[in-house]
């Protein structure tokens, strides 16, 4: 059974004890809920959700690789594929893997985040003298005035190997610096490919209140093949769908009610969950007292209830 419903319920109550400086401690009840209960504040109920599509193939591949990072690396560790980044299938690129993600693994402390590192190749190309811009394709694709303002003449950026740009703001730069100093070394009509690296997210769970009873364990989860986390009209219907579900789930639950949502996102700031919500009847939504999506190693509350009995009382504690 996958730890990812219960990795992410941990690392929402590790979020909202930080919120509302709590000692919230999970403990799993029947049809996959789970009760978080504070001596002073009282308890709330959860029911967890993923917002995405996969195959039974993705979740046995992940299945393989957690048992594997399990006996290479004992620990309880959640990684996060992006969009359009491959498990791998087969030695040695299996094993080249499996070193880099515990590399990364061997540097977290409890609760912390950290990128793990994956080689790509990364090409540009020069189409004439003119101009300062480059076209650009893939991970890179936002990026482009950034790039663009480092070039002279007109250029096309093929960054589809890239599937998350790291977030260290100064790692970009030099990405973008070192762009430009390359651009000055290709002639019109040339290509020239260079190296890079995929940046996955991976975080250790916390060993708080949020985190008692925990066992160890790998869990990987994130954007399986060919789902689209920016397609609206899909992650409408599938939110839809998670509210209608939890809701079933969570009749007849007395008290604060919560779902958590695992979301595909490769950052969180381009999610579209949220604003999905908003759009949504009221109703829908009306009998959780908190809505928080998972992903991407963070968490952001899509809902919190005015009035909520819940945050109430620890906020007045």
């Amino acid at each position: 059974m996958s730890r990812v419903p219960e990795y992410t319920v941990r690392l929402f109550l590790h979020w909202l004890n930080e919120r509302y400086r709590r000692e919230l401690t999970p403990s799993e009840g029947e049809g996959g809920l789970w009760t978080a209960t504070d001596p002073e504040a009282g308890s709330i109920t959860i029911a967890t959700d993923y917002l995405y599509q996969t195959d039974d193939a993705w979740q046995e591949r992940c299945a393989e690789l957690e048992q594997r990072l399990d006996g290479t690396r004992p620990g309880s560790y959640l990684l996060w594929v992006p969009r359009g980044g491959v498990l791998p299938d087969g030695e040695p690129e299996e094993s080249e893997w499996v070193r880099r993600v515990v590399l990364t693994a061997s540097k977290l402390a409890s609760g912390r985040s950290g990128e793990v590192r994956l080689p790509v190749r990364l090409g540009l190309g020069k189409v004439r003298d003119e101009g300062g811009y480059a076209s650009v394709t893939g991970g890179l694709g936002r990026h482009w005035p950034d790039i663009s303002q480092r070039l002279e003449g007109s250029y096309y950026l093929d960054s589809r190997g890239l599937n998350r740009f790291t977030t260290n703001e100064e790692e970009r730069t030099a990405l973008f610096d070192h762009i430009g100093m390359l651009s000055q070394g290709v002639q019109t009509g040339d290509f020239v490919e260079f190296e890079h690296e995929d940046a996955w997210s991976l975080q250790r769970l916390p060993r708080d209140p949020a985190g008692d009873g925990l066992e160890d364990g790998w869990a990987i989860t994130g954007c399986p093949p060919g789902f689209n986390p920016d397609d609206g009209g899909l992650i409408r219907r599938l939110l839809r769908r998670s509210l209608s579900n939890a809701s079933e789930s969570l009749r007849g639950v007395r008290g604060p009610k919560a779902l958590v949502l695992v979301g595909a996102y490769d950052y969180m700031e381009n999610e579209n969950a949220g604003p999905s919500l908003r759009g949504f009847d009221p109703a829908l939504a009306a009998s959780f007292d908190v809505i928080a999506l998972v992903s991407d190693a963070e968490v952001k509350a899509l809902r919190l209830a005015r009035g909520l009995p819940f945050a109430r009382e620890l906020e007045g504690g």
